[in-house]
């Protein structure tokens, strides 16, 4: 009997150890829910598209404005009210990050390309801190401002037969930009991106396409031909 009891009694207390160390594992590095400042996150409306740019929880980390970071965080980025929302999983709830404490915030998507979004203050229309994803990092930095908006659409039954008439509609914004000359906006091709560039530069540069065989054609190969320009040292004009 005795050794029945201290059987069970070791069980019991096996279990609490196992319990506790995956408790343990469960603290990701960098974890500080308290340091995490930020409201509840009340559900958006239910239109046609999605306000987040990826719909599914991300893991990623963010960076504190001081410098200080917190990894292993389930993130999903708002790009309907550029806002940034974390899992808390202690409390069991979506936390919208106060955008005052961090410097940025980076996450693997879901094709396992990582992505860095930087908070900076956009001093031309609409003045405000914004997070911008940074497509290309030197002397002039290549940016997007993966804004979503909600407008009227042509009424539709959502899902459940309900008639609605709003859709979320992304716009994505680009820009270059620089610390002294500050932000000047551009497409994704390559009239927009040789236009930066002084006439005499310009046709060494189409060369150097031709040579690297980039073809501007969208976002992926713009950032490709923009690196390629900036490596050989060719003098961005604002």
């Amino acid at each position: 009997m005795k050794s029945r009891f201290l059987h069970i009694f070791f069980l019991f207390l096996a279990s609490i150890l196992m319990i506790q160390a995956n408790g343990q594992v469960k603290m990701r590095p960098g974890w500080d829910a308290e340091k995490i400042k930020g409201v509840r996150n009340v559900v958006y409306p239910f239109y046609k598209g999605t306000p987040f740019l990826i719909d599914k929880w991300v893991m990623g980390k963010i960076e504190f404005a001081d410098g200080e970071v917190a990894d292993s965080i389930s993130l999903r980025y708002s790009s309907y009210k550029d806002e940034l929302i974390y899992f808390n999983q202690e409390a069991g709830a979506q936390i919208v990050i106060d955008k005052d404490i961090l410097k940025g915030f980076s996450f693997i998507d879901t094709n396992g390309k990582l992505r860095k979004f930087r908070k900076q203050y956009y001093d031309n229309y609409l003045k405000a801190d914004r997070y911008f994803e940074i497509l290309s990092e030197g002397k002039v930095d290549v940016l997007s401002y993966r804004k979503v908006n909600l407008i009227t659409t042509f009424a539709y039954k959502d899902e459940n037969g309900v008639l609605k008439n709003m859709e979320y509609l992304p716009e994505y914004l680009y820009y270059i930009y620089s610390p002294t000359d500050g932000y000047e906006q551009i497409r994704m091709n390559r009239e927009s991106l040789l236009s930066k560039f002084e006439k005499t530069s310009q046709k060494p540069i189409r060369k150097l396409l031709r040579k690297q065989h980039i073809t501007v054609s969208g976002e992926e190969s713009f950032v490709r031909a923009w690196k390629a320009v900036e490596q050989a040292n060719f003098k961005v004009v604002f």
